[in-house]
């Protein structure tokens, strides 16, 4: 028993003298480190320096983000996606004879161009007159995989309403000297325009059916609530009460009209363009922060090597 209890002692005591180790190596570590930046902080600083110089030069020519939100008319959905592939195509190629003939005159600063779908899957349900078409196909899909996929799959998303055309750019840029005249380069189709004009004109004659129509409605309110003797009968009433929901219908659709004889002011509508936003994904703008850390962890990590290098050689050579 007493010699268990001597091993016990023995080992309490080693463990305790372990931990006193442990803790002195990590302070003396700790100032070590200290003495090391005290002794090094001119070359420390001067790296900090030159970090944040070459930083803030390297954020200054930095990327940006070029966004264009647009609304491909009378079902040109397949025919945007395949211009804006071509144009990327003449990116990768290089081709700045191209982007002059469009009226880009220096695409070398232009980066990859794509186009993405702005989720709208109940827009797509809701748009045009084949809604209940749309719906029952997506109903449809939907019973064969996974919905999520589906609303994300290229064979639906190219029918949404709104779609983002992006781009990166090397440099800052403006709407008259890049997107104009991509947007041109968009519009131009023979076939389209022909659409465009034909959609419109059947708009105006829309409207003024209804304008007329309402005129018409007017009059018949006007007479029949002028009726002699002031006594209007059942049949009467229910036909004023119809000629006012009717009015209500036709007002409605012109409104309707109105906003779809905007939309068809173009072949792709443009909705919204959002330019020169600064790329700050990843260390993209945030050099400045980035290099002087990057630099002194460099030197520490030189400094240690060397250090380890110098011990090593003395083990061999002793």
């Amino acid at each position: 028993m007493s010699t268990n209890s001597q091993d016990q002692e023995i080992d309490l005591g080693q463990i305790g003298i372990g931990i006193k180790n442990f803790f002195n190596n990590c302070l003396n570590t700790f100032f070590d480190f200290i003495f090391f930046i005290k002794k090094k902080i001119i070359i420390i600083a001067g790296l900090f320096v030159v970090g944040v110089v070459l930083g803030y030069f390297l954020d200054e020519n930095g990327s940006y983000n070029q966004d264009i939100l647009v609304i491909p008319n009378f079902e040109s959905n397949e025919y945007l996606y395949k211009k804006v592939a071509f144009l990327n195509s003449r990116i990768i190629e290089k081709d700045t004879s191209f982007f002059k003939s469009i009226g880009i005159l220096n695409s070398k600063h232009i980066g990859k161009i794509e186009i993405k779908a702005v989720n709208g899957v109940f827009k797509f349900i809701n748009q045009g007159t084949g809604n209940q078409q749309n719906f029952e196909l997506i109903k449809l899909m939907a019973e064969e995989g996974n919905i999520e996929e589906i609303i994300k799959s290229d064979a639906t998303s190219k029918n949404y309403y709104v779609h983002n055309i992006t781009f990166k750019t090397s440099k800052k840029i403006t709407q008259k000297e890049v997107v104009d005249p991509i947007l041109s380069y968009l519009q131009d189709n023979d076939f389209y325009k022909i659409q465009q004009k034909i959609q419109q004109k059947n708009i105006t004659d829309k409207l003024n059916f209804n304008d007329s129509l309402m005129v018409q409605i007017d009059k018949l309110l006007l007479n029949l609530s002028s009726n002699k003797g002031g006594n209007i009968s059942f049949s009467e009433e229910k036909g004023i009460s119809e000629l006012i929901n009717k009015k209500d219908k036709l007002i409605l659709e012109n409104q309707m009209l109105f906003l779809k004889q905007h939309e068809f002011e173009e072949i792709i509508k443009t909705q919204n363009i959002s330019l020169n936003n600064i790329n700050s994904k990843g260390l993209n703008n945030k050099m400045k922060f980035a290099l002087p850390f990057i630099f002194v962890l460099i030197y520490f990590a030189l400094f240690g090597f060397i250090l380890v290098y110098k011990k090593q050689l003395e083990r061999i050579n002793s």
